[in-house]
């Protein structure tokens, strides 16, 4: 698996992608995997790869990370960081929650450390990425040349 995805990023430099393309395609598809808006992934990523000019196999492997099998853990993590940093850090107490009660009969759930959350991960994340992503992107430009 690790030399096929290896085998694609070459194939990508050699047909004219530039490693900082393909860094801006994978930080981007990293803040899109740990965006907080189920079902938009999709949309996010096509949306991202024209108004940006994204290589696009690079980004669908970065927001691919979200998957089926890794949803409830992204957004159990963007909620419970989300709310962390609303209640604990900010100290907002918003009033706008959603009433599980009605649905699930449970409690309530706070629609804004969830959306608060997963965009500054997204973005942390993606900021993280960038600096690794472009060394090890230019040295397998480096490496094909």
């Amino acid at each position: 698996m690790k030399q096929k995805l290896i085998e694609s990023f070459k194939k990508a430099l050699l047909t004219g992608s530039t490693p900082e393309k393909l860094t801006r395609s994978f930080c981007m598809g990293i803040y899109i995997a740990f965006s907080p808006f189920p079902g938009m992934h999709t949309i996010m990523m096509l949306i991202a790869k024209y108004a940006c000019n994204l290589h696009f196999p690079t980004l669908f492997i970065a927001t691919s990370f979200n998957n089926p099998w890794t949803m409830i853990p992204f957004f159990s993590f963007d909620y419970a960081f989300g709310y962390w940093l609303v209640h604990n850090v900010i100290g907002w107490e918003p009033t706008w929650v959603i009433s599980l009660a009605k649905l699930f009969g449970s409690g309530t759930i706070c629609l804004w450390s969830f959306l608060i959350g997963g965009n500054v991960l997204g973005i942390a994340s993606a900021l993280i990425c960038y600096p690794i992503m472009s060394v090890i992107f230019k040295n397998l430009a480096q490496r094909i040349k």
